[in-house]
């Protein structure tokens, strides 16, 4: 039997971390170990695998694979589809992250103008887009843009404006798209910097306009300092996903008119499932589009 005086020495010695001599920054790689090992086999291990892949002419068809080196980059980079993909990612991206970030930083501080009493009620109208799957959203837009029964060129008609053409003129198609994802995905750059703008002492605010400051003058030096990195973050999120993008591009306009909003990932789609030439990319194939007939309330 244990004596009471060796269950106390036990005690006094602490948890095993603290009787073993580890310096804090070997104590923070052993923690952060396991989640670095995952990460290392979701991310690394696709990665380094997609580069074999690349080095090899395979076929989803079940032909075998040949080694063929850098043959499938060289030839990537002379196909001139792949470079307007690579223009038409860079244009949605970089308009479509633009917009939002103006948008998304004017409505919440347009938000945290409000009340408490508004506050949770426009916060929830704002964040109703982003919950929408994206699925669900390129259903639903195609269906309002739709030539005959689409509400947007109703209500359009009712009020005796030109009904574009959505998704039949290349530069319309593009338009169109951007402002989908806009309106998607806005409502994530209004709660990240809601949050940094709450952040931000009252106080400093009512100092600015005790001294008679400007509204520009106190966006520039108080609200943009204090939200700077929220929007760095904000930034980040949406780069990410945008150069992702495929599912509601592909329910509104499959890459069309011909190729003009055929983002990277539409184009490899193609590649490994449309043309299943998994080394190579596709040859220049043309897309039939037809314009959008009379719709039937304008008869």
């Amino acid at each position: 039997m244990i004596g009471f005086s060796a269950v106390v020495n036990k005690t006094r010695q602490g948890p095993l971390l603290n009787s073993l001599d580890i310096d804090d920054s070997t104590l923070r790689w052993l923690f952060l170990l396991p989640s670095v090992a995952i990460l290392a086999f979701l991310s690394i291990y696709p990665f380094l695998q997609g580069i074999w892949m690349s080095l090899h002419q395979w076929s989803l068809a079940g032909q075998g694979t040949q080694f063929v080196g850098l043959t499938n980059y060289a030839t990537l980079l002379g196909e001139s589809r792949f470079h307007g993909a690579l223009v038409n990612t860079a244009v949605f991206t970089g308009v479509s992250v633009t917009v939002e970030l103006i948008l998304g930083v004017g409505l919440a501080i347009y938000l945290r103008s409000l009340s408490r009493r508004w506050r949770p009620v426009f916060r929830t109208i704002f964040i109703v887009p982003m919950i929408v799957t994206p699925i669900a959203t390129g259903l639903m837009w195609r269906l309002m843009l739709n030539g005959q029964i689409g509400v947007m060129n109703y209500l359009l008609y009712l009020a005796g404006l030109p009904i574009p053409e959505w998704t039949s003129s290349p530069f319309m198609a593009m338009f169109t798209i951007i402002m989908i994802d806009v309106w998607q995905w806005t409502p994530l750059v209004i709660m990240i910097a809601f949050a940094g703008l709450l952040s931000i002492p009252d106080t400093l605010y009512e100092a600015a306009r005790v001294d008679g400051a400007p509204r520009w003058a106190i966006f520039r030096h108080i609200t943009l300092p204090g939200i700077k990195y929220m929007i760095a973050i904000a930034a980040v999120f949406r780069l990410m996903r945008s150069f992702r993008s495929f599912d509601i591009i592909w329910l509104v306009t499959q890459g069309g008119p011909g190729t003009s909003t055929e983002v990277l990932n539409i184009y490899l789609y193609r590649v490994a499932f449309v043309n299943l030439q998994g080394g190579k990319p596709p040859r220049s194939a043309s897309s039939s589009w037809s314009s959008p007939s009379r719709p039937r309330w304008a008869s």
